[in-house]
């Protein structure tokens, strides 16, 4: 009787633990500044390619981006949305800095991450799932 008990309580816990693991995220998700253009007002046209490597969908993948000048120093902060991402699919956006000549923006650092993981999914912070790639002369990341 022992035995079938035993086997009982390691079974349930097996199943407990796969059920705690099924909702960590798998993968991750890309993002590239990808292209960098001046605007007509002399402003700066940024380039965003975000690329849902997940099992899952994302339904509104938020972030807080801060822009340092040429010397350096925090410019601006900048909020980016993009509406949902299928799993495995990719989406761009583009973005305009009025005011701002390319060549005046030294980085883009991505401040905080949001809306990654569905609420119901606790512990999970959002930056620890990005893949950043650049395609241009302005430094993206961290």
């Amino acid at each position: 009787m022992r035995l079938p008990f035993r086997t009982f309580v390691f079974g349930l816990a097996s199943v407990l633990a796969g059920a705690v693991s099924a909702q960590e995220p798998t993968g991750k998700i890309s993002l590239e500044l990808n292209h960098v253009q001046a605007t007509a007002d002399g402003g700066c046209r940024l380039s965003v390619i975000a690329t849902n490597g997940l099992e899952r969908p994302v339904n509104k993948l938020g972030m807080e981006i801060v822009a340092f000048n040429a010397d350096e120093l925090v410019d601006q902060f900048l909020r980016l949305e993009f509406a949902r991402i299928s799993a495995g699919k990719t989406k761009i956006l583009q973005f305009d800095l009025a005011g701002k000549a390319c060549d005046s923006i030294s980085r883009l650092h991505i401040n905080d991450v949001l809306n990654c993981v569905p609420a119901s999914v606790k512990d999970i912070y959002c930056p620890d799932l990005l893949e950043l790639s650049n395609r241009t002369s302005i430094k993206f990341g961290d």
